[in-house]
């Protein structure tokens, strides 16, 4: 079996590969490492992981994640939900719609204006003196990141990055302008020498074999393992399409949260006794997005690949949107706490919901059917990042589970691919992880669609959101400014502490 992604530098000489990353991390011996926790494994991991790619941005983000985690709340509609609701505005919740609503509308007016002020300017050069009295439209600090606001008020964006950016820069014969800089390709360099520079060919489709690993698995790190992506998206067939148009926010979703600073909590699910299921559902706010972002239709079939607890399947049943949708997941386990997700929010013998909502058990990496849904949500099996520091159980650093972690990506890919064979063309896919792994997330999505080009006739384009998405910035703190090719991410903050959560969209053309 293969594991693990190297540039292909790094294959021709496996030896010097291995003595470098030996003398970097000065090796432990077995039996300190295993008096090692799993969560200090994950932080270890992470402290070297994850500084190169988010800069002056980890500290901040390596606290949220450590801190109490914040929810938001998802109204029953199934249920009778009058009492909750007063008790949520009692408490200083709020209903999300309205402030989207407001953050939207202003985002369109916006728009309209400056396209038609365009329009005036290309059709008449010579503008009258009074119409220059009018003043030009001020962005709303509503719809900036807490990163935006400080790189306008310190006036030095480019100080997050690492000093290893700023020398191979120079090393080009760049400078430090930001017109310069070109952020549209993740570049993420090793911190230190020997697996440097790609070569021609693809850098992401080496492989070495983990039996090359033995010794040296604990050691394995993002910046090691995913150098870059060698390969422009023209030269995979791949068409970007700008999203201008505000994500759609059903009415039928009823979303309760706190504002940004509040770390108020919701009281308890409560049971609707004379429909047998509880009122509302708690979840990380950040879950909301991948299925948001399908955008969903009336009438439409979903497929949520990988399910469980069932969350996200649950929330698109609650959108009243969809006629069917198949919540799956591989094992018994994983799908009984679907069941029982389902169970407690939807009333038994509930005529409108005995042919919409279906659960299976399939394994998402084997593909039994194609072209059979409107929309596939991916949400793939990742390194949790909250969970892995915070819990020790289960976790994915645990030494048993080393080569199952190492073979992440090789999984996520997979489901991808097989995920872009179910939908029908016009449909689309998200693909999500809760981690800040660039490689199992921009890395993952640069693979699947890398393989889908190279072995099938399928065409894609992936949607780029940013701007979609920009009214939720009075909610979430976005990513910005990371370079990255194929989705959107939502970093943790304390004032804001959701996620992590990276989601890409891509629509199956043919």
């Amino acid at each position: 079996m293969f594991s693990v992604i190297y540039p292909r530098t790094a294959c021709k000489n496996t030896k010097t590969l291995l003595w470098q990353l030996h003398k970097r991390f000065r090796k432990k011996d077995k039996k300190s490492w295993s008096k090692t926790t799993n969560t200090e494994r994950a932080q270890e991991y992470f402290d070297v992981a994850y500084p190169p790619v988010y800069g002056s941005r980890w500290p901040s983000i390596r606290l949220a994640l450590q801190s109490k985690q914040k929810y938001i709340a998802v109204i029953n509609n199934f249920a009778n939900h009058e009492g909750i609701v007063e008790e949520f505005e009692e408490l200083g919740a709020v209903d999300i719609r309205y402030k989207y609503k407001r953050c939207a509308e202003r985002m369109r007016t916006r728009s309209q204006q400056q396209d038609l002020q365009k329009s005036c300017n290309e059709a008449n050069s010579a503008i009258s003196t009074d119409d220059n009295d009018q003043q030009p439209i001020r962005p709303s600090l509503i719809e900036l990141d807490d990163d935006e606001i400080a790189a306008l008020q310190n006036q030095e964006p480019l100080s997050r990055y690492p000093e290893e950016y700023r020398q191979r820069i120079l090393a080009k014969g760049g400078s430090f302008g930001t017109a310069d800089v070109d952020f549209t390709n993740r570049l993420i360099t090793p911190s230190e020498g020997g697996l440097g520079g790609g070569s021609s060919g693809g850098v992401m489709m080496d492989y070495v074999p983990s039996t090359k690993l033995k010794g040296l698995e604990n050691w394995i790190e993002e910046t090691d393992v995913f150098h870059r992506a060698s390969q422009g998206d023209a030269e995979i067939g791949l068409k970007v399409e700008i999203q201008q148009e505000p994500i759609s926010l059903p009415e039928t979703l009823k979303i309760y949260t706190f504002n940004k600073g509040d770390i108020s909590e919701f009281p308890r699910p409560k049971l609707d006794r004379e429909l047998g299921v509880l009122d509302h559902y708690c979840m990380d706010g950040a879950s909301v997005l991948p299925v948001l972002a399908l955008e969903m239709q009336p009438g439409q079939t979903v497929l949520d690949l990988c399910a469980a607890p069932g969350g996200k399947s649950l929330l698109a049943l609650q959108t009243l949107l969809p006629s069917l949708v198949v919540s799956n997941d591989k094992t018994e386990g994983r799908v009984k706490r679907i069941r029982e997700i389902m169970k407690q929010y939807i009333p038994s013998g509930l005529s409108v919901m005995e042919n919409t909502s279906v659960i299976t058990m399939e394994d998402g990496c084997l593909l039994r059917e194609r072209e059979a849904y409107d929309h596939v949500l991916v949400d793939a099996p990742c390194l949790t990042d909250r969970h892995s520091l915070l819990e020790s159980d289960n976790s994915i650093f645990k030494t048993t589970r080393t080569k199952e972690r190492l073979k992440l990506p090789e999984l996520q890919t997979q489901l991808l691919v097989n995920a872009l064979h179910k939908v029908r063309p016009g449909g689309s896919i998200v693909y999500s992880t809760c981690t800040l792994s660039p490689l199992q997330n921009d890395g993952v999505v640069h693979l699947a669609l890398t393989r889908i080009w190279q072995e099938t006739t399928i065409e894609c384009s992936v949607v780029d959101m940013s701007a979609a998405i920009r009214p939720l910035s009075f909610l979430y703190r976005f990513g910005n400014n990371l370079g990255l090719r194929y989705g959107q991410i939502v970093l943790p903050s304390l004032l804001s502490n959701f996620g992590p959560m990276y989601f890409a969209k891509i629509k199956r053309l043919k």
